[in-house]
């Protein structure tokens, strides 16, 4: 389902692409540099691929909703989708010489989210209804 401001995708990886092709479309029109919408992307890609790992299981039957909302001061993007509860915003940074240190592989996605966006907001409402708000300046 696409409209202008939205679109909802099955929960498999096989669509990221889509997702980061329309979140690049919509934040190419707010004028933006290419590093800042290339983080953008990033970000919303990574909660993505982590609503379809952990909160569905890779189960395709479900559904993540996509809106986008940009003025010419900061690009927000709404994600809504039912499964477990998880608040990227309770993750801890971790300790990057230790990371290394112990060649670990993974586990950077939420950090990078955090870095890359502004303000990240999650709210959970009625059983399992869950909804991620990523925002980035624009200024």
């Amino acid at each position: 389902m696409d409209d202008q401001n939205k679109i909802v995708i099955s929960s498999s990886t096989g669509n990221l692409a889509r997702v980061r092709k329309y979140i690049e479309e919509k934040a190419i029109k707010t004028g933006a540099d290419v590093d800042t919408i290339n983080q953008i992307v990033m970000s919303v890609d990574e909660a993505c691929t982590n609503v379809i790992k952990y909160a569905h299981h890779y189960d395709t039957s479900k559904k993540i909703k996509i809106e986008v909302f940009h003025t010419k001061k900061q690009f927000k993007v709404s994600i809504t989708y039912e499964g477990l509860e998880f608040d990227p915003n309770g993750v801890e940074n971790p300790d990057m010489e230790e990371y290394f240190a112990k060649c670990k592989v993974g586990g950077l996605g939420v950090p990078m989210m955090k870095k890359f966006m502004n303000k990240i907001e999650y709210k959970c409402c009625s059983p399992n209804i869950n909804f991620l708000t990523l925002t980035k300046s624009l200024e």
